[in-house]
């Protein structure tokens, strides 16, 4: 029986992957009907994370382009957020000013940050982080310095009201949601394979014509923004903004998300996000020195699993269609944008 279902696996992988994903939206969707707050808490946590890490990976892994300062443009958001409730905006005019916020700081960052590439670049960005973040904790009369700053109510929508966490927790999963489908799209489109392309071999995109600098600097300023949105999510969810979530760490974190999870997936970073949320949330009640253990998962993804948690289990579904399957399955679009099997295949190969 094992084995037949091992076939029938490996002979569908690509539908399989497109039901795990339906199914893993699911859990998502009946979590908050666990009657737990905690839950909803965790769950609200990997979709902030998540939709971070993953628009590092549009940066990161589809570009070729690491930062180490992407939790900067969370802190913007959230911090535009908290500073335009301060001076009496209502919520929803809240909002469009912390993406603009977000989208003038993406404009700026990434007219230098573009002009360099590979360990300069992670630098660079590392360096406009620490300016970030300097800037919260020292220019005390708009962010309030080390005291950080209160959000003083979440939005309402007509007859939608977001006061609970419940209803909060069901607009921010329709907003990651929404936010991943447009990723998924791009990353798939022809831009999407045009940055695939400057991560592959710079060089020869230029020799083809491509304007390498201008493909990369809407790859960063599209990162930045839907980084941007995570930090409209997190400050009206945590209800309170800090220097301490935009610091070092937090950045180390994000990219600690990607790597984990399969740089060059879409999912991957999700999952990077969840393992990581779930130790930091649940694990560390239990286990004194749960970043050690985390420590050494980082480690062994690096060394066994270049292509991240996910990448391996791509991998996995390959080998054992190899094994099992009777030739390849039949091709489907929308399935074959989910696997990432191609991604995932250049990563290996990288």
């Amino acid at each position: 029986m094992i084995g037949g279902a091992v076939r029938m696996v490996a002979r569908h992988s690509h539908i399989f992957q497109v039901v795990a994903v339906l199914v893993a939206l699911m859990v998502a969707v009946i979590i908050p009907q666990l009657g737990s707050s905690f839950y909803v808490s965790l769950g609200l946590s990997v979709l902030i994370y998540g939709l971070l890490a993953i628009s590092l990976d549009v940066l990161g892994g589809y570009t070729g382009l690491i930062s180490l300062g992407h939790a900067s443009f969370l802190g913007v958001g959230a911090y535009g957020i908290a500073y335009a409730l301060k001076i009496g905006l209502d919520p929803i005019r809240a909002i469009g000013y912390a993406l603009v916020a977000v989208i003038i700081t993406a404009l700026i960052f990434g007219l230098v940050a573009v002009r360099v590439r590979e360990l300069t670049f992670v630098i660079l960005t590392l360096a406009m982080g620490q300016i970030v973040w300097g800037l919260a904790f020292r220019w005390v009369s708009v962010s309030g310095g080390d005291n950080g700053l209160p959000v003083t109510g979440r939005p309402s929508f007509g007859p939608i009201d977001l006061g609970t966490d419940v209803a909060y927790y069901y607009f921010a999963l329709a907003v990651f949601v929404v936010c991943v489908l447009i990723m998924w799209l791009l990353v798939r489109s022809p831009f999407g394979l045009s940055l695939r392309g400057i991560r592959d071999n710079e060089s020869r995109m230029r020799m083809l014509g491509y304007n390498v600098v201008v493909h990369k600097y809407l790859a960063f300023i599209i990162s930045g923004f839907f980084a941007g949105i995570s930090g409209v999510l997190f400050a009206f969810y945590n209800l309170y903004v800090s220097p301490t979530m935009i610091d070092f760490a937090h950045n180390g974190t994000i990219v600690q998300m990607v790597i984990v999870g399969g740089l060059g997936t879409i999912w991957g970073p999700l999952v990077g996000a969840g393992v990581i949320v779930f130790f930091q949330q649940f694990v560390s009640i239990s286990v004194q020195r749960w970043e050690t253990v985390l420590g050494i998962i980082f480690i062994l993804t690096v060394l066994f699993a270049r292509g991240g948690l996910w990448g391996g289990l791509l991998n996995l579904m390959t080998w054992l269609r190899r094994r099992y399957g009777e030739g390849p399955p039949p091709s489907s679009t929308v399935a074959h944008g989910l696997s990432e099997l191609d991604t995932s295949a250049n990563v290996a190969v990288d």
